[in-house]
C-alpha cells in the first residue's frame, strides 16, 4: 500500500532582524499554528513540518541545501510572514530542487479595525512580503504553485491538497525502476520513446529484460501459493462455472495465479515500481498477464501493455498521487468514439487489464481466446 504520510512537506517562513525578538517571537507562534493545522487537516495527505523561522541569506541557504538531501522532504511551502528581503532568497532558490509552493496568505483573516497600530502592521505585512517574494522567483523564472487565499479556507486547503500530491508523485519517481518484458510492440512509434532522456528529467529509470528472465521466477512458484491465491480469486470474483475447481478450465486459472505470482516476485526482488509488457512477446508462457496486471495495479503498481514504459511510469505516479482517495485509476487506452452531438464519449479499453479499483461492483472472472496476433491467437486468459 501507498502511504503518503511517509513524506514531508517543509513550511518555511521568512522575515528579517529588522522587527525585534519580540516581533520574531510572534511570527514563528503564528506560523507553527499555521503548519500544525495544515498537518492535521484530513484533505492534506502528507506530514507537514514547521521549520525556523527564516531571516537571513544563511539560513534559507542552509534550508534549501538540507531539503534537498532530505529523503522524506519532497517540497518547501514558503511564506513571507513580514517583509523578507528577496535577494536573501536568491542562492537558496538557486539550489533548491525540491518542488516549491508560495503560500501567499496572512495569519489574520480580518483587520482589526477598533485596536490596529504600527506594531500589527509591522508583524502582519504578507501582502507586502509575499509580493517580494513573488518577485523574486517570478524574476529568477522558477517554476512553482502559487496559492493565494485565507489559510483556513477550504480552497486553499484544496489547492495544497493537489500540490502535495503532486510532489508525491514526482517523488516516487526519484530513482524509481521500472521493467520491460519484453519489447515494445514491433513497428509502434508512441510506445517508443527516449529512455536516457527521460531517467535525466524525470528521474526514473527503465530497462528490459527478456521473458525467460520472467519465466525462470513463475516457474518456481511453489504450488501452495498458487493454492492460496486461487482461493483469493474465488473469494475476490465472480467465477464463470469453468474456472471453478470442476470446471473445464480451472487449470487455466491457476496458471494466471501462477503468474501473478511470479511477476511479482520479480518485481520485488528488483524493488521495481512497475512494468509492462506486449502480446508479441510471450515465449515460454501459457497465456497473457491479464489478471495479474489488474491486481498489481490495485496494488500500486504502474502499468502498461504493448512494452509502453511511459504510460507504466505515470499510472504509478497516478496510483501515488491518488492514494487515499476515493474511487481509482487505470491503464487504459481510447479505442473508439460515440459521436452523438448531445453526449459525446470515447471509450477506453485495452485486452484484458483493466484495474480493479474502477470497477463498478465485484468483477467477474472469464476466460475467452485472444483474437488477433496470429501464433497466439489460440492463447487464453482470465480476466
Amino acid at each position: 500500500m501507498i502511504n503518503l504520510k511517509s513524506f514531508e512537506v517543509w513550511f518555511a517562513t521568512g522575515s528579517q532582524h529588522l522587527y525585534g525578538e519580540e516581533t520574531l517571537k510572534q511570527v514563528a507562534v503564528h506560523s507553527e499554528q499555521i503548519a500544525a493545522y495544515f498537518n492535521q487537516h484530513k484533505k492534506i495527505p502528507v506530514k507537514v513540518v514547521f521549520k525556523p523561522v527564516l531571516k537571513s541569506t544563511e539560513e534559507i541557504y542552509s534550508l534549501c541545501a538540507e531539503a534537498n538531501h532530505n529523503k522524506e522532504c519532497i517540497g518547501v511551502i514558503a511564506w513571507m510572514h513580514t517583509f523578507s528581503p528577496a535577494k536573501m532568497w536568491i542562492n537558496g532558490l538557486k539550489i533548491l530542487h525540491k518542488p516549491l509552493l508560495h503560500l501567499h496568505t496572512q495569519f489574520n483573516r480580518d483587520i482589526p479595525w477598533a485596536d490596529i497600530d504600527m506594531d500589527f502592521m509591522n508583524t502582519n505585512q504578507s501582502a507586502h512580503g509575499d509580493r517580494e517574494f513573488g518577485f523574486i522567483v517570478s524574476r529568477m523564472r522558477l517554476r512553482r504553485k502559487v496559492v493565494v487565499g485565507y489559510w483556513q479556507d477550504e480552497n486553499v486547503i484544496d489547492k495544497i491538497n493537489g500540490w502535495a500530491r503532486t510532489a508525491a508523485g514526482w517523488a516516487d519517481w526519484q530513482g524509481a525502476k521500472f521493467v520491460r518484458f519484453g519489447d515494445n510492440m514491433r513497428y509502434v512509434a508512441v510506445t517508443d520513446g527516449d529512455k536516457v532522456e527521460a531517467e535525466m528529467r524525470f528521474g526514473y529509470s527503465v530497462n528490459t529484460h527478456g521473458i525467460g528472465d520472467l519465466v525462470k521466477v513463475i516457474n518456481e512458484v511453489s504450488e501452495a501459493a498458487v493454492d492460496g491465491l486461487v482461493k483469493e480469486y474465488a473469494d475476490s470474483y465472480r467465477l464463470v462455472d469453468s474456472l471453478k475447481e470442476s470446471g473445464s478450465k480451472y487449470q487455466s486459472l491457476r496458471d494466471a495465479a501462477r503468474i501473478e505470482l511470479g511477476i511479482q516476485y520479480f518485481l520485488e526482488a528488483g524493488n521495481y515500481k512497475g512494468f509492462s509488457d506486449t502480446f508479441e512477446d510471450l515465449h515460454g508462457m501459457l497465456q497473457l498477464p491479464g489478471i495479474a496486471s489488474q491486481r498489481l495495479m490495485a496494488k500500486g503498481y504502474g502499468f502498461a501493455g504493448e512494452g509502453d514504459w511511459k504510460t507504466a511510469a505515470l499510472v504509478r505516479a497516478m496510483k501515488v498521487m491518488g492514494a487515499g482517495l476515493e474511487g481509482g485509476n487505470s491503464f487504459m487506452e481510447d479505442y473508439t468514439y460515440h459521436f452523438d452531438p448531445q453526449n459525446s464519449m470515447v471509450l477506453g479499453s485495452h485486452m484484458l487489464e483493466i484495474c480493479p479499483s474502477i470497477a463498478n461492483g465485484k468483477p467477474s472472472c472469464e476466460i475467452h481466446p485472444l483474437g488477433i496476433g496470429g501464433s497466439v491467437s489460440d492463447r487464453r486468459a482470465g480476466r
